[in-house]
């Protein structure tokens, strides 16, 4: 049976008809043979693809997704997987489109190799099912409920989703990746107390931070922006390997609804936070920001998500794994800007964002929102 694209797979699915090769990554990994059975962990890997039936699916002309058991895992449509080895060590060389899958879904593929290599059963993957349910709930009332509150609340904002830029955008289609690394580590401890303290987590700290830069930026008391949600609400959902997060919209203001003019408090704008952030999930099942026409403005949105970073899901192995540079990767931005929040053995934030000669704008942008985050 055909199922269409969940949403962020049909947004990459769109981008691919123009550019074949966007959101491709490509990964390569050494592991020395004397730390290693090869031929286990090479067993394992094609047990652990076969066990996630997206890498045996098809997307055809239509963007309808189905299942074809006679399709190579190692070789599909989206990814492909080579496995070499010389005298001292063993290659694996893997090329991946995200139309597959979020960030989590590489962790689930990860520990599920690692769980083969073991021995270990693996959990089934209910990818076609949870499709299902999702075309099926569609055609709920809470799903309208949630398309209605969403439209409610964020069509025709006038506050900026986005800081200012000195071009038009159409001008930054094209933009090359600017990436701008800081490291929170100092404040790490003191940022998880106020999450915990506030009931609320890193990811809502950082886009709190990363509106109130919108606003000091551009002038405003009011800013949104899009924040991601790693969804798997069920036991079942668990172990599915597919683009199963969230783009989740989210708006503060710093004037505080207890006194229209004056300043909202540290504390009042992280009740509003978590709350909003809680509103935002309990209607996350409408794409709303990814579905036209909304699009237009939300595809421009700061964007902030929690990332695994390449050594941290090699860190995964119980081997050891060397993550070795890959083939040069298109330097072309997809998003005006992401927050990447790398929350490991220290806590890192990423700021990638469009970069072009006469666009100094966004580039001092990135240094407020830094400084933002590190105040407020």
């Amino acid at each position: 049976m055909n199922y269409p694209l969940l949403p962020y797979s049909q947004l990459v699915y769109d981008m691919l008809q123009t550019d074949p090769d966007v959101y491709t990554y490509r990964t390569k990994m050494r592991i020395n043979k004397d730390d290693v059975d090869s031929q286990r962990l090479q067993t394992a890997i094609i047990k652990a693809l076969t066990n996630h039936p997206v890498f045996q699916s098809v997307v055809d002309e239509h963007g309808l997704q189905h299942f074809d058991e006679h399709i190579d895992p190692l070789y599909g449509q989206y990814f492909s997987l080579n496995i070499r080895e010389d005298n001292t060590y063993l290659y694996i060389d893997y090329s991946l489109n995200r139309i597959l899958g979020d960030a989590i879904s590489g962790q689930i593929l990860i520990e599920d190799i690692i769980r083969a290599y073991k021995g270990e059963p693996l959990a089934e993957d209910n990818y076609y099912a949870y499709l299902a349910k999702v075309e099926a709930y569609k055609h709920s009332e809470r799903y309208a409920a949630s398309k209605q509150w969403l439209e409610e609340h964020f069509s025709n904002i006038s506050c900026p989703v986005h800081p200012k830029t000195d071009v038009p955008l159409q001008d930054l289609e094209h933009a090359a990746e600017g990436v701008l690394t800081v490291d929170y580590t100092d404040l790490r401890d003191a940022l998880n107390r106020l999450a915990d303290e506030q009931l609320i987590s890193l990811n809502a700290v950082f886009s709190l931070a990363s509106a109130l830069a919108i606003m000091d930026y551009n002038g405003t008391n009011e800013a949104a922006l899009t924040w991601a949600y790693d969804g798997r609400e069920t036991e079942d959902e668990q172990r599915i390997y597919g683009s199963l997060h969230r783009d989740v919209p989210f708006r503060i203001s710093r004037i505080s609804k207890l006194e229209d003019r004056k300043r909202a408090s540290r504390d009042e704008l992280l009740r509003e936070t978590r709350k909003a952030m809680r509103q935002g999930v309990m209607h996350s099942s409408y794409p709303f920001t990814l579905t036209a026409p909304h699009s237009d403005i939300w595809n421009y949105a700061l964007n902030v998500l929690v990332q695994p970073t390449p050594k941290s899901t090699a860190a995964l192995f119980p081997f050891p794994v060397e993550v070795l540079p890959a083939d040069e990767q298109p330097d072309n931005a997809y998003a005006l800007l992401d927050v990447e929040i790398y929350d490991g053995t220290s806590l890192t934030v990423m700021f990638h964002y469009k970069h072009i000669e006469h666009e100094p704008r966004l580039v001092r942008f990135v240094g407020a929102i830094a400084t933002a985050s590190r105040s407020n």
